[in-house]
């Protein structure tokens, strides 16, 4: 925005006794004339060589500012299906269409609006284009050869807004570019926003100031020589003090003023040029302080986004969901400055939302004592968990809805956003603070965004949770089934091992030799320097290995590990025999049983099948006797026949 100063001095602005012209009428002319054209190129000097080079950096500036906004309102995980899935027209791209033509109507100047990404061949590709006119519109998929330097650089890599350095030519004119880029939750560069700028809109105001400089000082260099000339040696000290006046506020001393000379026009003329400096060191005081509050205002947003990037990277990274929460409401309060973060989870019966976590020492007491609030019927978490909707009390003392919690008397605004995952609250996120109309509109928003993210990684913590508990659950199963089949395994054996010495190899019965020692887990070495080395599998100890040897011979490490893969190699084989001896009885019990089904079937007579049954049932392995009885209801009258073998 450019400022148009009044220079004239007033009796209110200059603060100067009044003073009349004393020189002829002709000489009065001549020096006013003279001096204004003389200001006149001052000004336009100063507008050259300081303000021209400031209002490029302010479009520049500005330009990269909004850029960054803007891209903060495109949905990045909508921009990276239409890259993973290449991208084409359909309700997707629409959506980002119409995001890019809202972003276009915000940024003052801008023509054109794009998304681009880097495909696997090193080429830019266009994404989506917010140009509605059929023959300019960059389709979706489509190579766009012409990019500026900064792009072909950075469509990699880009790591924060940027804009080009210089305008740049392409097919469709001349153009002054900036990037921004569009990245996911985790981090990962799907596309770059991109804005250009006509060089028509950026040059017409910088030339402006440059044509005005130049004419006023082709005009004023000379005339003002001449008028010096002939207004006589008389003015020379005063014009003289003028221009060292001049010089000073150009090499940037705006704080120069001259004295007042004794000559009333003189005195005129150095008032006029004291209210010009003053206007100009109001208005240079402006502008840095526009400056300063664009500059402050940067830095937060940046500020949170990198709060926001740190509390998802997070939310990410962990699957444990009391750490999870834990670790969210304690960057909470770092990084935003609130004093007070919770979070709230629905129970299984969905009527009370159970405080989870909380950062404050209210809000601990709140723990320990397993607070809750009725869903839809106690403060703003209650009304959201019910709603689905974001409230906000900007002060809680106005807000009908707000709980007074005695744990934390020293709040005075509060927040409470959804936790919402595939249509369906699951909770609430609570922050709140000690002022009064704490949240501003970028907290909301980037709040909003990290909801979403915690929303998403709670569900995942969840999962991952019950399928760790049925992982847990199907190895205390295994383990069971395991140790009961190996139980009765064992008990078939009419042995427990064997012994090998040099001279035998003999069998060891039930009774025999064992190591009477407690369950081993891992080798270990008897005083005796016998090597004891367990047989496991599925963490079942099935055998210990026992190895002997003289004392001066102590076991090394190589010995103890090939020791330990020869039990290793014993379990597996024990674990393959025994699995093959079950699946061999089962065969034989599936042929008996079916060898049964074909006798019972062969007869129609009843006594005939009782037989059979009972007959078929006695070969068994260790049957002694088969009976079969055959018992009516009450209803009928009593009979029965038994029929043994």
């Amino acid at each position: 925005m450019s400022v148009k100063p009044d220079f004239a001095p007033s009796r209110d602005q200059t603060s100067e006794p009044e003073v009349r012209p004393r020189l002829r009428t002709r000489a009065a002319v001549g020096f006013a004339a003279w001096s204004l054209l003389l200001l006149v190129g001052f000004i336009v000097g100063v507008a050259r060589f300081a303000v021209g080079p400031y209002l490029s950096r302010e479009i520049r500036g500005r330009l990269r500012d909004e850029v960054a906004l803007a891209a903060l309102s495109v949905d990045v995980e909508t921009v990276a299906r239409l890259v993973a899935d290449e991208p084409q027209t359909g309700p997707l791209y629409e959506s980002v269409v119409a995001q890019l033509r809202a972003a276009r109507d915000r940024i003052t100047g801008a023509r054109f609006v794009y998304i681009v990404h880097q495909g696997a061949d090193g080429k830019i590709y266009f994404v989506a284009d917010a140009e509605e006119s059929p023959e300019e519109v960059s389709l979706p998929g489509s190579v766009y050869d012409d990019a500026g330097p900064l792009l072909r650089q950075v469509v990699g890599s880009l790591a924060s807004p940027g804009v080009e350095e210089d305008f740049y030519v392409d097919q469709w004119g001349t153009w002054l570019s900036a990037y921004a880029p569009l990245r996911t939750a985790d981090g990962t560069l799907v596309g770059i926003l991109c804005v250009d700028l006509d060089a028509d809109n950026v040059r017409s105001q910088e030339s402006a100031f440059l044509r005005l400089g130049a004419l006023a000082l082709l005009i004023a260099a000379p005339l003002a020589a001449g008028g010096g000339w002939l207004l006589g040696r008389n003015l020379t000290a005063h014009l003289g003090a003028l221009v060292t006046a001049v010089e000073r506020v150009a090499g940037g001393d705006l704080n120069f003023e001259i004295p007042l000379p004794p000559e009333a026009e003189a005195a005129q003329l150095a008032a006029a040029f004291n209210v010009m400096t003053r206007r100009l060191r109001e208005l240079v005081a402006t502008l840095e302080e526009r400056i300063a509050e664009r500059t402050a205002d940067l830095e937060r947003q940046t500020a949170y986004l990198r709060a926001t990037g740190e509390v998802s990277r997070v939310a990410a990274s962990l699957l444990d969901l009391d750490e999870l929460l834990s670790q969210v409401v304690r960057l909470i309060p770092e990084r935003f400055g609130f004093y007070h973060a919770g979070i709230f989870l629905l129970d299984e019966s969905r009527e009370w939302a159970v405080l989870r976590a909380a950062s404050s020492e209210g809000g601990q007491r709140m723990l320990a004592r397993g607070h809750r609030l009725a869903v839809g019927a106690q403060g703003i978490v209650g009304y959201v968990t019910q709603t689905g909707r974001p409230r906000i009390a900007l002060d809680v003392g106005e807000d009908m809805v707000w709980f007074d919690n005695p744990d934390l008397p020293e709040t005075h605004s509060e927040m409470a956003l959804p936790l919402i995952v595939g249509g369906q609250v699951i909770g609430a996120l609570d922050v709140q603070s000690r002022d009064v109309g704490a949240f501003r509109p970028e907290d909301i928003r980037t709040l909003a965004i990290l909801a979403d993210q915690l929303a998403v990684a709670i569900a995942n913590a969840l999962v991952f949770a019950q399928r760790q508990e049925a992982m847990r659950e199907l190895q205390r199963t295994y383990a069971q089934d395991l140790h009961r089949g190996w139980s009765d395994f064992m008990a078939q054996l009419s042995l427990r091992g064997y012994r090998y010495t040099p001279r035998t190899l003999e069998a060891l019965g039930k009774g025999g030799d064992g190591v009477s020692a407690a369950p081993l887990t891992a080798p270990r070495v008897l005083p005796d320097n016998t090597l004891l080395v367990p047989v496991m599998i599925g963490g079942l100890e099935l055998a210990v290995l026992q190895v002997r040897r003289p004392p001066n011979r102590p076991w090394v490490d190589e010995e103890i590990s090939f020791a330990l893969r020869t039990a290793q190699e014993l379990a597996q084989a024990l674990e393959s025999a025994r699995l093959h001896q079950e699946a061999q009885r089962r065969a034989s019990q599936e042929r008996l049983a079916s060898e049964i089904a074909s006798q019972l079937r062969r007869s129609l007579d009843v006594t005939t099948v009782l037989q059979t049954a009972v007959a078929q049932l006695g070969r068994l392995p260790g049957v002694a006797e088969a009976t079969v009885h055959v018992t009516l209801p009450d209803s009928v009258a009593p009979a029965a026949e038994e029929v043994s073998s």
